[in-house]
């Protein structure tokens, strides 16, 4: 087991633990994974995380903490995108825009592709044609909003 020298509190507000194991060697670790490791009375294994259940890193008392899946845990703090409404670009009907289709606009504006918010396979069509045919694809064949 490590034997914690000092705590401290990083920039990214969750508390590390300066520890040395018992070959004498420093070791930075995060402190709930050693407050589990301690109550569980072995190490975490690479693939398990210690998560905290209220989502306050401030809060390390037992009771807010569990052991998740690596994997797991990644998605569960990775979700920048939540369903929302949206306007379509194209008809102007508000429709609900999915997280995943939130994610892959963004991953395809960053690769420089051109991507408009629409509210179907449709209206993204119609879209890109007038697009092909060189002319303003909002103003052609009624797709101003005015359907």
């Amino acid at each position: 087991m490590l034997k914690v020298i000092n705590t401290y509190k990083c920039k990214d507000g969750r508390v590390r633990a300066y520890c040395r194991d018992k070959n004498n060697k420093a070791k930075v670790i995060s402190y709930p994974r050693i407050l589990m490791e301690e109550s569980l009375g072995r190490p975490l294994e690479p693939y398990e995380d210690v998560h905290h259940v209220d989502k306050d890193t401030d809060n390390n008392s037992m009771g807010n903490l569990e052991i998740i899946n690596h994997g797991v845990h990644q998605k569960l703090h990775a979700s920048k995108y939540f369903d929302k409404q949206a306007i379509c670009e194209v008809c102007k009907k508000p429709f609900i825009w999915t997280s995943e289709r939130q994610r892959l606009y963004y991953i395809d504006l960053r690769r420089g592709r051109h991507r408009i918010i629409s509210c179907s396979r449709e209206c993204s069509g119609r879209y890109g044609r007038q697009e092909q045919l060189g002319r303003d694809p909002l103003a052609e064949c009624g797709l101003n909003g005015e359907t």
